[in-house]
Protein backbone atom coordinates (compact mmCIF):
# COMPACT_ATOMS: atom_id res chain seq x y z
CA UNK A 1 0.00 0.00 0.00
CA UNK A 2 2.64 2.37 1.03
CA UNK A 3 4.82 1.18 -2.30
CA UNK A 4 1.78 2.59 -4.69
CA UNK A 5 1.27 5.85 -2.35
CA UNK A 6 4.92 6.64 -3.33
CA UNK A 7 4.85 5.80 -6.70
CA UNK A 8 1.48 7.94 -7.15
CA UNK A 9 3.74 10.79 -5.51
CA UNK A 10 6.76 10.47 -8.10
CA UNK A 11 4.37 10.49 -10.96
CA UNK A 12 3.02 13.68 -9.38
CA UNK A 13 6.24 14.94 -9.26
CA UNK A 14 6.99 14.24 -12.67
CA UNK A 15 3.40 15.32 -13.96
CA UNK A 16 4.25 19.00 -11.96
CA UNK A 17 7.98 19.36 -13.51
CA UNK A 18 6.66 18.49 -16.66
CA UNK A 19 4.29 21.64 -16.71
CA UNK A 20 7.31 23.29 -16.36
CA UNK A 21 9.54 22.09 -18.80
CA UNK A 22 7.00 22.12 -21.83
CA UNK A 23 6.58 26.10 -21.66
CA UNK A 24 10.09 26.39 -21.88
CA UNK A 25 11.02 23.74 -25.01
CA UNK A 26 8.47 25.42 -26.25
CA UNK A 27 9.85 28.94 -26.20
CA UNK A 28 13.13 28.90 -25.76
CA UNK A 29 13.16 30.42 -29.40
CA UNK A 30 14.56 34.12 -29.02
CA UNK A 31 11.89 36.84 -30.76
CA UNK A 32 13.30 39.37 -32.37
CA UNK A 33 9.97 40.99 -33.20
CA UNK A 34 6.01 40.01 -33.11
CA UNK A 35 5.46 43.75 -34.11
CA UNK A 36 3.18 44.12 -31.03
CA UNK A 37 4.59 47.20 -30.25
CA UNK A 38 5.72 50.58 -32.25
CA UNK A 39 2.77 50.79 -34.42
CA UNK A 40 3.44 53.00 -37.65
CA UNK A 41 1.52 52.85 -41.27
CA UNK A 42 2.38 54.89 -44.53
CA UNK A 43 0.72 54.88 -47.91
CA UNK A 44 2.61 55.91 -51.05
CA UNK A 45 2.03 55.92 -54.82
CA UNK A 46 5.49 56.95 -55.14
CA UNK A 47 9.08 58.07 -53.63
CA UNK A 48 9.96 56.73 -50.20
CA UNK A 49 9.56 56.81 -46.77
CA UNK A 50 12.41 55.87 -43.86
CA UNK A 51 10.92 55.36 -39.81
CA UNK A 52 12.17 54.52 -36.62
CA UNK A 53 9.97 52.84 -33.81
CA UNK A 54 10.60 52.05 -30.46
CA UNK A 55 9.07 48.98 -28.63
CA UNK A 56 9.92 46.17 -27.29
CA UNK A 57 11.57 44.72 -30.26
CA UNK A 58 15.22 43.03 -30.09
CA UNK A 59 17.71 46.14 -29.94
CA UNK A 60 14.62 48.21 -28.80
CA UNK A 61 13.79 49.96 -32.22
CA UNK A 62 12.92 49.15 -35.15
CA UNK A 63 13.77 51.06 -39.09
CA UNK A 64 11.47 50.80 -41.67
CA UNK A 65 12.17 51.68 -45.17
CA UNK A 66 9.38 52.00 -47.57
CA UNK A 67 10.00 52.60 -51.98
CA UNK A 68 7.18 52.73 -54.37
CA UNK A 69 8.22 52.76 -57.54
CA UNK A 70 10.76 55.34 -58.60
CA UNK A 71 9.41 58.21 -59.60
CA UNK A 72 10.81 58.50 -62.78
CA UNK A 73 9.59 55.32 -64.10
CA UNK A 74 6.29 55.36 -62.23
CA UNK A 75 4.41 55.54 -65.60
CA UNK A 76 5.93 51.74 -66.06
CA UNK A 77 5.41 50.69 -62.99
CA UNK A 78 2.45 51.87 -61.48
CA UNK A 79 0.80 53.14 -64.47
CA UNK A 80 -2.71 53.62 -62.69
CA UNK A 81 -1.23 55.88 -60.17
CA UNK A 82 -2.39 53.74 -57.07
CA UNK A 83 -0.82 53.88 -53.62
CA UNK A 84 1.05 50.69 -51.72
CA UNK A 85 1.16 50.69 -48.61
CA UNK A 86 2.29 48.79 -44.98
CA UNK A 87 1.44 49.48 -41.32
CA UNK A 88 2.63 47.76 -37.79
CA UNK A 89 -0.40 47.01 -36.20
CA UNK A 90 -0.87 46.03 -32.60
CA UNK A 91 -3.39 42.70 -31.51
CA UNK A 92 -6.80 43.23 -32.20
CA UNK A 93 -10.05 41.05 -31.30
CA UNK A 94 -9.93 39.43 -34.71
CA UNK A 95 -6.42 39.62 -35.57
CA UNK A 96 -2.89 39.16 -34.35
CA UNK A 97 -0.33 42.13 -34.40
CA UNK A 98 1.41 42.05 -37.66
CA UNK A 99 3.15 43.22 -40.09
CA UNK A 100 0.68 43.90 -43.12
CA UNK A 101 1.87 44.85 -46.95
CA UNK A 102 -0.59 45.44 -49.53
CA UNK A 103 1.16 46.07 -53.04
CA UNK A 104 -0.91 48.13 -55.40
CA UNK A 105 -2.55 47.29 -58.83
CA UNK A 106 0.69 47.01 -61.24
CA UNK A 107 3.09 48.45 -59.04
CA UNK A 108 6.27 47.85 -57.81
CA UNK A 109 6.72 48.31 -53.92
CA UNK A 110 9.53 47.32 -51.86
CA UNK A 111 10.00 46.92 -47.79
CA UNK A 112 12.90 46.72 -45.38
CA UNK A 113 12.39 46.23 -42.04
CA UNK A 114 15.76 46.99 -39.99
CA UNK A 115 17.06 46.43 -36.86
CA UNK A 116 20.07 47.48 -34.94
CA UNK A 117 20.46 50.79 -36.94
CA UNK A 118 19.78 53.47 -34.81
CA UNK A 119 21.81 51.63 -31.77
CA UNK A 120 23.86 49.02 -32.94
CA UNK A 121 23.63 45.56 -31.04
CA UNK A 122 25.64 42.94 -29.96
CA UNK A 123 23.37 39.98 -30.29
CA UNK A 124 24.85 36.25 -30.32
CA UNK A 125 22.98 34.27 -31.93
CA UNK A 126 26.02 31.18 -32.75
CA UNK A 127 25.54 29.85 -28.92
CA UNK A 128 22.23 28.41 -28.65
CA UNK A 129 20.21 29.26 -32.35
CA UNK A 130 20.82 28.30 -35.82
CA UNK A 131 18.23 30.07 -38.48
CA UNK A 132 16.16 32.45 -38.64
CA UNK A 133 12.31 32.28 -39.16
CA UNK A 134 9.60 33.93 -40.20
CA UNK A 135 6.23 33.36 -39.84
CA UNK A 136 3.63 34.43 -42.56
CA UNK A 137 0.16 35.18 -41.50
CA UNK A 138 -0.63 34.85 -45.28
CA UNK A 139 0.42 36.38 -48.92
CA UNK A 140 -1.72 36.17 -51.97
CA UNK A 141 1.16 35.77 -54.44
CA UNK A 142 4.92 34.54 -54.73
CA UNK A 143 7.19 36.94 -52.63
CA UNK A 144 10.65 37.73 -53.30
CA UNK A 145 12.08 37.70 -49.81
CA UNK A 146 16.09 38.30 -48.40
CA UNK A 147 17.80 38.94 -45.66
CA UNK A 148 21.05 40.49 -44.94
CA UNK A 149 22.79 40.23 -41.25
CA UNK A 150 26.26 42.63 -40.09
CA UNK A 151 28.96 42.38 -37.60
CA UNK A 152 32.32 43.30 -36.98
CA UNK A 153 30.70 47.20 -36.57
CA UNK A 154 29.13 46.56 -40.16
CA UNK A 155 32.36 45.75 -41.87
CA UNK A 156 31.40 42.15 -42.23
CA UNK A 157 27.90 40.78 -44.11
CA UNK A 158 25.89 37.87 -44.78
CA UNK A 159 22.82 37.64 -47.04
CA UNK A 160 20.45 34.77 -48.04
CA UNK A 161 17.14 34.53 -49.70
CA UNK A 162 14.66 32.74 -51.58
CA UNK A 163 11.55 33.30 -53.89
CA UNK A 164 8.84 32.36 -52.23
CA UNK A 165 6.12 30.20 -53.59
CA UNK A 166 2.72 31.38 -53.69
CA UNK A 167 1.30 29.14 -50.39
CA UNK A 168 -2.38 30.51 -51.72
CA UNK A 169 -4.42 33.70 -49.96
CA UNK A 170 -5.85 32.70 -46.37
CA UNK A 171 -2.94 29.76 -45.75
CA UNK A 172 -0.44 30.77 -42.78
CA UNK A 173 3.45 29.61 -43.10
CA UNK A 174 6.41 29.49 -41.63
CA UNK A 175 9.90 29.53 -43.40
CA UNK A 176 13.39 29.35 -41.68
CA UNK A 177 16.24 30.68 -43.03
CA UNK A 178 20.03 28.44 -41.73
CA UNK A 179 22.70 30.53 -40.81
CA UNK A 180 24.53 27.73 -42.53
CA UNK A 181 23.09 29.14 -46.02
CA UNK A 182 23.89 32.48 -45.88
CA UNK A 183 26.47 33.53 -48.77
CA UNK A 184 29.53 35.94 -47.24
CA UNK A 185 29.32 39.26 -48.47
CA UNK A 186 32.46 41.27 -50.34
CA UNK A 187 34.72 38.39 -50.51
CA UNK A 188 35.02 38.81 -46.66
CA UNK A 189 34.54 35.45 -44.43
CA UNK A 190 30.76 36.83 -43.90
CA UNK A 191 29.57 37.75 -41.04
CA UNK A 192 29.70 36.27 -37.49
CA UNK A 193 26.51 35.33 -36.16
CA UNK A 194 28.26 35.52 -32.28
CA UNK A 195 27.91 39.01 -32.75
CA UNK A 196 25.36 40.53 -34.66
CA UNK A 197 25.52 44.04 -35.23
CA UNK A 198 22.42 45.24 -37.75
CA UNK A 199 19.76 43.10 -39.37
CA UNK A 200 17.95 43.58 -42.36
CA UNK A 201 14.25 41.85 -43.88
CA UNK A 202 13.90 42.91 -47.13
CA UNK A 203 10.54 42.30 -48.86
CA UNK A 204 11.38 42.96 -52.75
CA UNK A 205 8.86 43.70 -55.83
CA UNK A 206 6.10 40.97 -56.21
CA UNK A 207 6.70 38.40 -58.65
CA UNK A 208 3.22 37.86 -59.96
CA UNK A 209 2.42 38.93 -63.13
CA UNK A 210 0.28 42.15 -62.27
CA UNK A 211 2.94 42.71 -59.44
CA UNK A 212 1.67 44.50 -56.61
CA UNK A 213 1.44 41.67 -53.31
CA UNK A 214 -0.84 41.69 -50.83
CA UNK A 215 0.94 39.99 -47.49
CA UNK A 216 1.25 39.82 -43.58
CA UNK A 217 4.11 38.66 -41.21
CA UNK A 218 3.40 38.12 -37.38
CA UNK A 219 6.49 37.07 -36.37
CA UNK A 220 10.51 37.29 -36.79
CA UNK A 221 12.47 34.59 -34.69
CA UNK A 222 15.97 32.91 -34.20
CA UNK A 223 15.02 29.21 -33.84
CA UNK A 224 16.99 26.78 -31.59
CA UNK A 225 19.47 24.23 -32.77
CA UNK A 226 17.56 21.10 -33.06
CA UNK A 227 14.18 22.37 -33.09
CA UNK A 228 11.85 21.02 -35.57
CA UNK A 229 11.85 22.88 -38.96
CA UNK A 230 9.55 25.44 -40.72
CA UNK A 231 6.70 25.06 -43.48
CA UNK A 232 9.53 25.98 -45.84
CA UNK A 233 13.35 26.22 -45.96
CA UNK A 234 15.16 28.43 -47.63
CA UNK A 235 18.72 27.13 -48.40
CA UNK A 236 20.47 30.14 -49.58
CA UNK A 237 20.05 32.85 -52.51
CA UNK A 238 17.62 32.04 -55.18
CA UNK A 239 16.61 28.28 -53.94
Amino acid sequence: MKTRNYNGLAKMILATAALFIIPQLAFSQLLIDDFSTGPYQKALKSGTDTNFQSGSMVGGSRETSFFACVPTDCGRWNPFGQPSSFQIQPKTKTSPAALVFNGAYKSQAYLGVLYGFSAPMTLDLASSYDRLRVTFDSADQAVNFNIIVWSNGGALYSQTGCWLSDPGAGTSFTVDFPFADFTPGGGTPGASFSGINYMEFLFDGAQGTLTGEDWAVTSFQAIPIGAPAANVTCNGLGT
